[in-house]
């Protein structure tokens, strides 16, 4: 270039520069999604020659729910708000009145009490809507439902509604024989027509519970609660629930303390969703683990494989494994002990993923258990240093029962058998001989305001916990503990002595049956709370089953007439007309209590 001059210089100059613009452009990918493509990535060569076609799909599909989950949650962070504030108001108003009637206690608030009322949200309610045998209408088949999509157009899924004995799967059929026995299971599911009845009922509530879980599509984790309500810590990722009865202090500043007002719920504690969505991940799990079960439906395996990675394991939404937070006080710099109870439906999660463990969806995802055992083993780790779990675990009451119901689950499924062997035989003397009284009373919970209700509810965990114990060879529901004097307290002011010992579960069971078929008044102890016979009736057919029928077929018949006058007599109680939540009849308790555990846990 040196013999051109000026304006050719520059002009020659230019043509060149935009040359190699050209070149050099149409040499670079278009963009980073190009990069993405299979030529331009070794690492797409080296999995198009390694993995199978069905790990692909798997990847892929991981892929999808991780955008779907991104952009959900990025939606649900800007709505949430609204959204709540329709869904729940309802819920809050009968809740808060139901509550006013039911709690005057003076002494420390039991949170447990809070979280397993009897009041239905607006989602429970479109549940019983479901018909248990669901009949096609003229213009719709009974197994499709219309559900609406962001275009509007409708959309139909084809989930199924009731047992059908032809796509029974045959492992569940195996498992169920080898656990119950062929006589049992003949019986139970194809034997008089009233079991068929029962089986049935029970599956289409199953069924029914486990579609509205399969196509809800909220997101479930403790990262979507206010920024002005995250824990001390700071870390959005613990976990935190707020007692219910305690508000700004009007003598500091800041309004910290909060302070106990006795009767007065502060509807601010269900601006923080994280119990609300954890129980809901239990049960939705465990119902869509049942369906599973018993359809095969490998949707139900995807729906609880995608829940599990969401609530536990994605690193956007997981939970820290403690509940330290959890029925905290604001000003408080730790949760209360009765918030550890948040837990303890776990039991739930662990029976679906047992349910689902040959399902595809499951084996697609070969690192889930391992990483949520280890997930567990942590929390394990903090429950064993925590003051607030260890406040739980040496309580001689409900709450007693209910840990030692969420640790042995949790040591099951780490596969720590023989420290959950140890557990059950300690819990011969720390939760059955020190909790029932001679007659079948069980004065821990008779000395409570809402007495009926708390001696049915530690029940049904001490039952729990037998089952539990079967299955490590462990009998608990024999067992009678020495006569003890120990001293009950009431509340902060005041205490007095008891008497325990000598008594059995089957007699705790007896003492309860016997007054749920008498009038309400006849009930030997203060109550302000209302009863479920149903609960009481399902107690007694899985006593039936560990004691013999013939010993228990009078207060089973009496209890069933009681339920029916309930259910013919206008002015009955509503409570007695309530379906205890899990099983409608007792069937799939029944079966737990055969397999001594092995199958799955009595859910409550």
């Amino acid at each position: 270039m040196a013999f051109l001059r000026g304006s050719h210089r520059r002009t020659l100059a230019i043509i060149l520069g935009l040359f190699l613009f050209v070149v050099l452009f149409s040499l670079t990918p278009s963009s980073d999604n190009d990069i993405d493509q299979q030529q331009f990535s070794w690492q797409s060569d080296w999995r198009s020659t390694s993995l199978t076609q069905e790990q692909k799909e798997a990847l892929l599909s991981q892929k999808r729910d991780r955008e779907r989950m991104r952009l959900t949650r990025e939606k649900m962070m800007k709505e949430m708000q609204e959204m709540e504030d329709r869904r729940e108001e309802e819920l809050e108003r009968l809740r808060l009145k139901e509550e006013e009637n039911r709690d005057r206690e003076v002494d420390e608030i039991n949170h447990d009490r809070i979280l397993f009322n009897k009041i239905k949200s607006p989602q429970q309610e479109e549940k019983q809507q479901v018909p248990l045998r669901m009949e096609p209408k003229d213009d719709s088949p009974a197994d499709e439902v219309d559900m609406g999509s962001d275009d509007g157009e409708l959309l139909k899924d084809t989930l199924p509604t009731e047992f059908n004995g032809a796509l029974f799967p045959a492992t569940s059929r195996i498992r169920l024989e080898d656990k119950i026995g062929t006589k049992a299971l003949n019986e139970y599911l194809f034997g008089k027509p009233q079991s068929v009845q029962a089986r049935d009922a029970a599956i289409a509530y199953i069924l029914a519970q486990a579609n509205i879980a399969y196509r809800s599509e909220e997101v479930y984790s403790v990262v979507i609660k206010p920024r002005e309500k995250i824990p001390p810590s700071g870390d959005i990722h613990d976990y935190s629930s707020l007692a219910r009865y305690f508000w700004k202090n009007p003598n500091t500043p800041d309004g910290l303390p909060y302070i106990r007002i006795d009767g007065k719920p502060n509807p601010d504690m269900d601006s923080v969703q994280d119990y609300r969505l954890l129980r809901r991940m239990f049960r939705d799990c465990y119902y869509m683990g049942q369906a599973y079960f018993w359809t095969g439906d490998e949707r139900y395996a995807e729906k609880i494989v995608y829940r599990v990675k969401q609530w536990f394991l994605d690193d956007e939404t997981r939970m820290n494994p403690n509940v330290k937070f959890a029925s905290l006080i604001f000003g408080n710099n730790l949760g209360r002990a009765q918030g550890v109870l948040d837990m303890f439906k776990v039991y739930g999660l662990f029976d679906a993923l047992k349910a689902i463990q040959e399902s595809k969806a499951l084996q697609a995802e070969p690192y889930l258990i391992p990483d949520l055992q280890r997930w567990f083993t942590k929390y394990l780790d903090w429950l064993n240093l925590s003051p607030q779990a260890n406040q739980e675990k040496n309580a001689r009451n409900n709450h007693g029962t209910y840990f030692t119901v969420q640790y042995v689950s949790i040591l099951e499924f780490l596969g720590r058998n023989e420290e959950a062997r140890e557990v059950m035989l300690d819990a011969k003397q720390k939760r059955i001989g020190s909790q029932i009284r001679k007659d079948g009373a069980q004065p821990h919970e008779t000395a409570r305001p809402i007495s009926f209700f708390y001696s049915t509810f530690n029940l049904q965990g001490l039952m729990q916990l037998a089952i539990q114990a079967d299955t490590h060879g462990v009998d608990l529901w024999h067992y009678k503990g020495p006569y003890e004097k120990p001293m009950v307290r009431v509340n902060s002011k005041v205490s007095y002595q008891i008497e325990v010992g000598g008594a059995t579960i089957e007699d705790a069971i007896r003492y309860l049956a016997i007054y749920a078929v008498k009038d309400v008044s006849e009930w030997p102890y203060p109550d302000s709370g209302t009863r479920s016979v149903s609960d009481v009736l399902k107690m007694a057919k899985m006593a039936a089953l560990v004691y013999g029928q013939d010993r228990w077929q009078e207060l089973i018949d009496n209890l069933e007439a009681k339920l029916d006058d309930a259910f013919t007599n206008e002015e009955g109680d509503d409570e007695e007309k309530a379906t205890s939540d899990g099983d409608p009849n007792s069937f799939i308790c029944e079966l737990s209590v055969l397999s001594k555990g092995q199958l799955w846990n009595c859910y409550k």
